[in-house]
């Protein structure tokens, strides 16, 4: 694994730690496709069932290296391994925390919209930042933020521009939860831990059906869910904890 991107394996747990603390953890395209690598190895591991994501040092991510922005100026291509990485940490079929330890600023806000949830250290900030160095938003991060917060604040926030802090990010909804700082590793590796009890394929399937109906109708979601919870009733995990809520009522 490259060194820009650190990975532990805990308890069914996978953890990813951006690694250049020095450069606020800047997502450069060579920590962008270990990025990529790491949560594609993780989402393979059959003994992993969550992965969180958090940074080095001081910052959570303070966005893209201005270095390639600038070149993208003459070869959009070369932003395409940046987004990316957004793309394959949003399609992980594993639930996805975001351990927000500092600053998540325009292209390291996209990399936390992505996950699934998020907890922010009381000293964690948001800044979309792209307007205000005179860029279109990219990698997909109004249609995240829209997701996220709704219109409303998702306007006030890309449009506007203020930089808010973990309380008023907890109440907009942007993060569910304020953790005090030498805490939050370990309050997303609990969080992580339930879905490290459920079994696999179950959470898998499930993932994959919260992302169909997030698009579909009600009653495609329910023609969908139906089928998969009729596969559910056949696997061994359902009979073993039906009997144990069995044993628990009857005292045994």
């Amino acid at each position: 694994m490259s060194c820009l991107v650190a990975v532990e394996r805990r308890d069914g747990i996978g953890i990813v730690t951006l690694a250049d603390p020095d450069r606020r953890n800047l997502l450069s395209i060579d920590m962008c496709l270990a990025l990529s690598s790491a949560v594609a190895d993780l989402g393979a591991d059959s003994e992993i069932h969550a992965v969180v994501i958090t940074g080095a040092g001081s910052a959570f991510c303070a966005g893209a290296d201005l270095a390639d922005l600038t070149a993208a100026a003459s070869d959009s291509v070369s932003l395409e391994p940046v987004y990316r990485s957004f793309l394959d940490v949003a399609a992980c079929p594993l639930p996805t925390i975001a351990a927000i330890n500092g600053p998540a600023v325009g292209a390291g806000m996209n990399l936390a919209l992505a996950c699934d949830m998020r907890l922010a250290g009381q000293g964690a900030w948001f800044d979309t930042r792209f307007l205000q160095i005179g860029l279109h938003p990219g990698g997909g991060h109004g249609w995240m933020l829209l997701r996220a917060v709704g219109w409303a604040e998702a306007s006030r926030l890309l449009l506007t521009g203020p930089r808010i802090g973990a309380e008023e990010a907890e109440a907009i909804g942007l993060v569910q939860r304020r953790v005090p700082d030498g805490q939050l590793l370990e309050a997303a590796v609990a969080l992580a831990k339930g879905a490290a009890a459920l079994p696999r394929e179950l959470l898998v399937r499930t993932k994959h059906s919260l992302h169909l109906a997030a698009a579909s109708s009600h009653a495609a979601a329910v023609m969908h869910e139906t089928e998969q919870q009729a596969w559910s009733l056949h696997q061994p995990a359902f009979a073993e904890r039906v009997t144990r809520i069995h044993r628990k009522v009857s005292g045994q």
